[in-house]
C-alpha cells in the first residue's frame, strides 16, 4: 500500500492511537509506540524518530500540569461561548464554564458571582466525563452563578451575528442558525457531530472553489479558499474545526508537496495544538476519512469507507446511526445548504424557512435507519472482513445482510449481563439476558441520576424495557420511575411482588415476608435469581431484622454475588446474614463523599472477617458481571477485572 512503508505516517497513527486510550493507559501507550517505531524505523528514516519524541514530551508536559484552583465567589471576564444552560467566561485567570439560565451574548463583558464547583470524574462505560472535558476546553474551574450582570455588549463581528440571530422571532429558526452559523447550544449527537467537524464548512469552501474554476486559475482559487477560510475563523475566533481548514487550504498552495509528508506534518500540528481533543469527533473523523484517502483509489472499496465510520461512530458515541454510514456524503452537502440558507436567512427571511424544512428533512432521514448499540464496532469490522472476501458486486449486499442477521437474533449480545449502573448514592441495576431476549430494570436511581442511566441503557442499545422493577419507594430508588416509563414503555412495571416472576427462562423470586404489610426499607423487596451457574440477592434498602426473617425462613439460604443492603450501611449486612450467604464477591453502590461514609467501616469489617471481596460504584464506578459458559467475568468502568466461580 503507499502508506505501509512510510514510518513517518506509522509513527503519526501510533501517537494517536496512544491518546485515545483513557488518561492513565496514554503514557504507557506512548512508550510502546515509541518502541515499535524504533524496532520497524529504517535507519535512514529515524530522523522521524526526533519528531515523534519531541511531540511526546510536549504532550506529556502539558498533561501533567498541576489541577486548577477553584473559582473564586466573583468573576468578570469576557464571554467566548454559549449554550443551553451554561457559558465559557474568559478572564487572564484562565477559562471558568459558568452555569446560568440566564445568558449573555458571545463577546459580551460580564460580572458573575456564584458558589465553585469541582469536575467530577465519571467513572462509567458511557457516561459523561466532566473532568476529562474541562481538560480538553482547558478551563480553569466552574460556577454556579447566583448573578450575572451584563457590563458591555459585544462589539465583535461574531457578537454582531449572535444578536442578530437572537432577534430571529421563529424559535427552531432562531437554534438551528445558532447551531449552523456559530456553534450555539450543540448536542453530542445526530447532525451536530458533522456540525462538529466543520464538514459543512469545508463543503461550502469546496463548493466556492467549483464556482472560482469557472472564472480564475487554480493558483488563484486556492487563494481565494485559503481568504475565505482564514476570514471565516477570525471571525469566529479560531474554533478548532476551522484551524484544521486553515491548515489544510494553507498546505493546497503548494500541490507539488509531498502527499504523505503534508499529511504527517498537518495532523502533527493539529495533535500538539490540542492534544485532548485527539479522542473527540473533532479530530478523529476527519483524521479517519483523510487516512483511508491515502490509499490508492483500487484499495479503497465503498465497503471500507462504510466500516471506518461505523468504527468512528462505535468509538465516539453510544450507539451507530446507519443512515450517517450510508449518507454522510449527501448529509454533508445538505448541512452546507443549510448553513448557506440561514446566513442568506438573516437578510431575506424566507431562505431562513429553507433553512429550517431541509434541517428537518434531514432528521428524518437519519432517524429512518434507527440505531444500533456501539458495541457492534469490532463486530462491523468482522463482518467487513468477511464481506472482503467476496466480489465486488455482492460486497455491500452481503455486509448489509450479514448485520441484519446479527441483529435479529441477538448474536451481538450472546451472554447474559448484571450491570450495577453508578448513579451516585442510590441504586439501579440492568440486567440482560443473552441474545437480546429480555432487558429488566432494577430501581432507577435518584433524579440526579436520569442521564447515568440513559446514557447506560443507550449504550447497550436498549430501546424497550420488558419489566422496570422498583425495590421501594424511596427517591434514590424510584426517582426516575415516570421519566423512564415514558421512554423506554416496560412491558411490566412491579413495585410489589407475591409471585416470582418469569422472563424468557429467568426466574426471580421476592425474599422479604414483610413486603407488602410494612413501608419503607423494612418493606423493599429482596431478590433472589439465578443466572447460568451464578445466584445473586439484591438487598435494596433492606435493614437486618429482614435479614434475620429471610434466614429464619430459609436457614439454608446461599448466594455467589451479593448486593449490600442500604448501599453499606451499618444497619444492614449483618454478621449472620454474610456468614450464611458466604457470597464469593459484594457488591455496593454508595456516592463518592456521601454524608452517611458508605459503607460503613462496621461492614467493611464485616466483610474482610468472612474474607469476602467488595466493589463499590463508589470506587469503581460502573460494575458489570458477564455470564459466559466457560465462566464468569467482572469488569469495572476504572478497569477492574475478576473472574467468579
Amino acid at each position: 500500500m503507499l502508506i505501509n512503508d512510510t514510518d513517518a505516517l506509522r509513527w503519526l497513527v501510533c501517537v494517536v492511537i496512544s491518546l485515545c486510550l483513557p488518561f492513565p493507559m496514554q503514557k504507557t501507550g506512548l512508550l510502546f509506540s515509541f518502541v515499535f517505531v524504533l524496532i520497524s524505523a529504517r535507519p535512514k528514516q529515524r530522523k522521524f524518530l526526533f519528531f515523534w519524541l519531541s511531540s511526546v514530551l510536549v504532550i506529556l508536559f502539558w498533561q501533567l500540569k498541576p489541577p486548577p484552583a477553584l473559582t473564586p465567589p466573583r468573576i468578570s471576564g469576557t464571554v467566548s461561548a454559549v449554550s443551553a444552560n451554561s457559558f465559557i467566561l474568559e478572564n487572564p485567570q484562565g477559562r471558568f464554564q459558568v452555569i446560568s439560565e440566564n445568558r449573555p451574548g458571545l463577546d459580551d463583558q460580564v460580572e458573575v458571582e456564584g458558589e465553585s464547583s469541582a469536575f467530577e470524574e465519571n467513572y462509567s462505560f458511557y457516561g459523561f466525563d466532566a473532568k476529562a472535558w474541562s481538560l480538553r476546553e482547558k478551563l480553569n474551574g466552574r460556577m454556579f452563578a447566583k448573578t450575572v450582570k451584563i457590563v458591555s455588549a459585544g462589539k465583535t463581528p461574531r457578537a454582531f451575528l449572535y444578536r442578530r440571530i437572537e432577534a430571529i422571532r421563529d424559535p427552531a429558526a432562531r437554534a438551528l442558525a445558532g447551531k449552523l452559523i456559530l456553534g450555539v447550544n450543540e448536542e453530542e449527537g445526530g447532525l451536530a457531530i458533522l456540525l462538529r467537524c466543520g464538514f459543512q464548512v469545508s463543503v461550502l469552501i469546496q463548493g466556492l472553489g467549483m464556482i472560482c474554476g469557472w472564472f480564475w486559475t487554480d493558483r488563484s482559487v486556492r487563494r481565494i479558499r485559503l481568504g475565505t477560510v482564514l476570514g471565516i475563523a477570525a471571525i469566529l475566533h479560531f474554533p478548532y474545526p476551522l484551524v484544521r481548514l486553515v491548515l489544510s487550504e494553507g498546505f493546497r498552495l503548494n500541490p507539488h508537496r509531498d502527499k504523505i509528508e503534508t499529511f504527517k506534518t498537518k495532523w502533527l500540528l493539529l495533535a500538539l495544538l490540542a492534544p485532548r481533543r485527539v479522542a473527540t469527533a473533532s479530530f478523529l473523523l476527519p483524521f479517519a476519512f483523510a487516512l483511508l484517502a491515502m490509499f490508492p483509489a483500487r484499495s479503497a472499496p465503498r465497503t471500507a469507507r462504510f466500516t471506518l465510520s461505523w468504527t468512528m461512530q462505535s468509538f465516539l458515541f453510544h450507539a451507530v446511526n446507519p443512515m450517517m454510514v450510508l449518507g454522510m456524503r449527501v448529509l454533508r452537502w445538505g448541512l452546507a445548504l443549510c448553513t448557506l440558507g440561514s446566513l442568506a436567512g438573516l437578510v431575506f427571511t424566507p431562505f431562513m424557512s429553507f433553512s429550517v424544512s431541509l434541517a428537518g428533512l434531514l432528521d428524518q432521514v437519519l432517524g429512518w435507519g434507527g440505531e444500533l448499540p456501539g458495541q457492534l464496532s469490532w463486530l462491523i469490522v468482522i463482518l467487513a472482513g468477511v464481506a472482503g472476501a467476496f466480489p465486488k458486486r455482492v460486497r455491500m449486499i452481503l455486509f448489509g445482510g450479514l448485520i441484519g442477521i446479527w441483529t435479529l437474533l441477538g448474536w451481538w449480545h450472546p451472554w447474559a449481563s448484571l450491570t450495577l449502573i453508578d448513579v451516585g448514592q442510590g441504586d439501579s441495576i440492568l440486567i440482560r439476558l443473552p441474545y437480546n431476549q429480555g432487558n429488566l430494570l432494577i430501581d432507577t436511581g435518584k433524579p440526579a441520576a436520569l442521564d447515568q442511566v440513559e446514557a447506560m441503557l443507550q449504550g447497550e442499545g436498549v430501546r424497550r424495557l420488558d419489566a422496570l422493577i422498583l425495590t421501594h419507594e424511596d427517591d434514590d430508588h424510584s426517582g426516575n420511575k415516570v421519566a423512564l416509563i415514558e421512554a423506554y414503555q416496560p412491558a411490566q412495571v412491579i413495585e410489589t411482588m407475591t409471585e416470582p416472576l418469569t422472563l424468557h427462562g429467568l426466574t426471580i423470586f421476592n425474599l422479604n415476608p414483610d413486603s407488602e404489610t410494612r413501608q419503607g426499607n423494612e418493606g423493599s423487596l429482596v431478590l433472589l435469581l439465578r443466572m447460568q451457574d451464578l445466584t445473586m440477592i439484591l438487598s435494596g434498602d433492606a435493614p437486618a431484622e429482614i435479614e434475620q426473617k429471610i434466614l429464619d425462613q430459609i436457614p439454608g439460604l446461599r448466594a455467589d454475588i451479593v448486593k449490600l443492603g442500604h448501599h453499606g450501611s451499618r444497619t444492614s449486612s449483618c454478621a449472620r446474614w454474610l456468614q450464611t450467604l458466604r457470597p464469593i464477591v459484594a457488591l455496593n453502590s454508595s456516592g463518592r463523599n456521601n454524608r452517611y461514609q458508605h459503607p460503613h467501616p462496621e461492614v467493611v469489617q464485616r466483610l474482610e472477617d468472612c474474607r469476602i471481596g467488595m466493589f463499590d460504584t463508589k470506587q469503581e464506578g460502573d460494575i458489570r458481571i458477564v455470564m459466559t459458559p466457560i465462566c464468569n467475568f467482572l469488569f469495572t468502568a476504572r478497569r477492574g477485572f475478576a473472574i467468579i466461580g
